[in-house]
């Protein structure tokens, strides 16, 4: 492979779509220890409809202004 075109990388760098992010969350394994946040697998994937598009929403926020916050 000669080249790698740079059009692949601008939707690595795109924040999740709730479709995304719902079929990611989805897919965790469960029984997994928590990082940082203390936050699970299984608790991700109890959250409702409400919880999960303003977290959603705070992902994005973190992808547009470039910043992850550290725990």
């Amino acid at each position: 492979m000669d080249t790698v075109s740079s059009d692949i990388y601008g939707s690595l760098l795109s924040p999740p779509s709730l479709e995304e992010w719902l079929s990611t969350v989805s897919s965790m394994p469960n029984g997994k220890a928590p990082g940082p946040s203390m936050i699970t697998y299984e608790m991700l994937k109890h959250l409702g409809p409400t919880t999960n598009s303003l977290l959603l929403s705070s992902i994005r926020k973190c992808f547009a202004f470039a910043n992850i916050p550290d725990l």
